[in-house]
């Protein structure tokens, strides 16, 4: 007999009712801009993960008592003119969303569009936030290390 597979209605019904209305909003977004993607709720992370045939895992919602995040495993390479990206992480950046007036579309298709753009090859997106972590690292030093104007 089978493993019964956990669901996203296992996943999201555990959560109160504007928290799970929130994740699956953002659910129908992300599936809407990423119709290929292979989806699958996750019970030890209590999270959704979202597989792009060719990217691979880009992205995933992870609901929690008081908000949801979006989280972008390489969200250090996407552009974010409006600075909407939350995180310090080496890669990972989210948006987070406490409720509904929190979700703007646009700017949110705008960056899942980016994820499912960036290099198929993950050992070539994980070179490419290493090389720019570096290159911010390099110049925070050569800012601590210019001398003060008077």
């Amino acid at each position: 007999m089978g493993k019964k597979e956990f669901t996203i209605g296992e996943l999201l019904g555990s959560y109160p009712p504007p928290i799970r209305e929130l994740a699956y909003r953002l659910r129908k977004v992300v599936l809407e801009v990423a119709a290929d993607v292979n989806e699958k709720a996750n019970k030890g992370w209590r999270s959704i993960s979202y597989r792009d045939p060719d990217v691979g895992y880009f992205c995933g919602i992870f609901p929690f008592e008081d908000h949801v995040d979006l989280i972008f495993e390489f969200g250090t390479l996407l552009s974010d003119p409006g600075e909407i990206l939350e995180g310090d992480a080496q890669r990972v950046r989210y948006l987070r969303f406490r409720d509904a007036k929190d979700l703007r579309v646009q700017p949110l298709r705008r960056l899942l569009g980016a994820a499912l753009a960036l290099p198929t090859s993950h050992s070539m997106r994980r070179s490419l936030a290493q090389s720019r972590r570096h290159a911010n690292q390099v110049g925070q030093t050569r800012q601590l290390n210019q001398p003060r104007s008077e």
